[in-house]
């Protein structure tokens, strides 16, 4: 039986939250289809298969398990037509997912915690990755955290997940953050990439395939995540409350399509495969390719399961940052009945 886990009513209160609800319910924004050739899906049934339309809010190394399904016909073999969009941003994703653009989505558990718990109906059903995806970079002349100590750091934005593990960081390694440091919002990867280059920041939190470019540019890694957050679950898959009521069987199917390609991804033999793979899906030389099968195959959770104390982790840092404005347990949080044993 699922752990079940309560936190209390944040006394920290910010407006970031309600910003960020607040966009979740109205935000629009283009959205680009990956395979133009599959029409998006809306959970409806059509000559006995499910059509499920899943949002990426980025796309990169991490998904390797939904190429792997896509190639192999996983999705197929468990009656699913399965479409891809890339949208620009978790916000967009949650709002389409809300609405039932989109029966599935990916993003990080701090995006949504206060949405479940502001009663959306919407649920993390599991993860792609057990460990965290991001690393840390710095200019060169930062070579230890201490180094840090009346400097500026670039964000994404204040209040989302991605701040959320940065500050946590920071932290950890005995900074604190907006007192010892200077923290800037910078937005996506690359703009905080950017703020490195130009020097208006001497550290920031990337994802792959960014971090490639950081070191290509010059920045160095000065920790991994997972190195110090040990419990994490990064890219979770959510889904929309009605579908899952609706299509409890394709949510099934999703989720065995996804273990069956994680399974097949981590087999050594088919390595050479993966990168393959990268390489046509991300349009990576075969050298980046390498380096980010490396990075992420070590992290694929195993039949797609989420990691429990990485949400209790998810959970009590949310609350902590003021995001999360209400009560939730983890049964309320995360459904693993789609996850097939």
């Amino acid at each position: 039986m699922m752990k079940k886990v309560v936190y209390g009513f944040s006394q920290k209160l910010f407006v970031v939250p309600f910003l960020i609800l607040a966009l979740i319910l109205s935000a629009c924004g283009k959205t680009e289809n990956t395979q133009s050739n599959v029409k998006a899906g809306d959970g409806t049934s059509k000559d006995g298969k499910t059509s499920i339309s899943m949002a990426f809010p980025s796309y990169n190394a991490s998904y390797l398990p939904v190429f792997v399904a896509e190639k192999n016909k996983l999705f197929e073999k468990n009656n699913l037509v399965v479409s891809i969009t890339k949208v620009q941003g978790g916000v967009i994703a949650l709002r389409g997912l809300q609405t039932n653009e989109f029966q599935i989505i990916s993003s990080l558990p701090e995006s949504v915690i206060n949405g479940i718990a502001s009663g959306a109906n919407i649920k993390l059903i599991g993860t792609f990755d057990d460990q965290s995806m991001y690393s840390i970079y710095a200019t060169s002349d930062i070579k230890k955290p201490e180094d840090l100590k009346g400097q500026v750091v670039a964000t994404n934005r204040t209040g989302n997940g991605t701040d959320i593990q940065l500050r946590w960081w920071l932290q950890h390694n005995g900074l604190e953050p907006d007192k010892d440091v200077r923290i800037i919002e910078a937005g996506e990867n690359s703009t905080r990439l950017q703020a490195l280059v130009t020097g208006q920041a001497k550290l920031t939190i990337l994802s792959q395939p960014t971090d490639l470019k950081a070191e290509a540019a010059g920045m160095h890694k000065l920790s991994l995540m997972r190195d110090d957050l040990k419990t994490y679950n990064h890219n979770m898959l959510i889904a929309n409350g009605e579908f899952l009521k609706n299509n409890p069987e394709a949510a099934k199917g999703f989720m065995a399509a996804i273990a069956e390609a994680t399974e097949y991804a981590k087999k050594p033999e088919n390595k050479e495969e993966m990168v393959q793979i990268i390489m046509e899906k991300l349009e990576m030389s075969q050298g980046d390719a390498e380096k980010s099968v490396d990075f992420v195959l070590p992290a694929l959770a195993d039949k797609g399961k989420a990691n429990i104390e990485g949400l209790e982790w998810a959970v009590k840092t949310a609350k902590e940052a003021g995001m999360l404005t209400g009560d939730i347990t983890i049964d309320q949080l995360y459904d693993d009945s789609y996850i097939v044993d």
